[in-house]
């Protein structure tokens, strides 16, 4: 009589269960720091293309010899294309001698599509104000 059972190919709730907790914690390490820098790049571009439309001042006010001033539509079509550029989304606002953009992107998770997650959105936004000299 054989007093130990043949335990081979069997797997322990607890061994399971670790695992399963591992592989989300790996998954929220490596796919957080994705997302951390995705959101960061979304924050640069956003800022670059707020620049971008910050470059388009009225040229008639400039020529007059006045206060330079953004073309609102000019800056948003600057702001638009560098957004068309580098791939991303977003939308631009023009309020007085401010350009704002706000950019949204998404990035593809590593390992947290284990868990049914496959991608993360990340927002990302920045300014720029015209100052003028004098």
């Amino acid at each position: 009589m054989n007093l130990f059972r043949d335990e081979r190919g069997s797997i322990s709730v607890l061994v399971l269960g670790l695992s399963l907790a591992l592989i989300i914690a790996i998954g929220l390490a490596v796919d957080g720091s994705r997302k951390a820098l995705a959101a960061s790049r979304a924050t640069a571009v956003a800022e670059e293309a707020a620049r971008a439309g910050g470059q388009a001042l009225d040229p008639h006010a400039l020529a007059d010899g006045r206060t330079a001033h953004v073309a609102p539509e000019e800056a948003v079509a600057a702001a638009k294309r560098y957004l068309a550029a580098v791939g991303m989304s977003g939308t631009v606002q023009v309020q007085a001698n401010r350009v704002a953009v706000d950019t949204t992107d998404s990035v593809h998770t590593v390992f947290l599509g284990v868990v049914g997650i496959s991608a993360l959105t990340v927002h990302g936004n920045g300014a720029a104000d015209l100052i003028s000299a004098g």
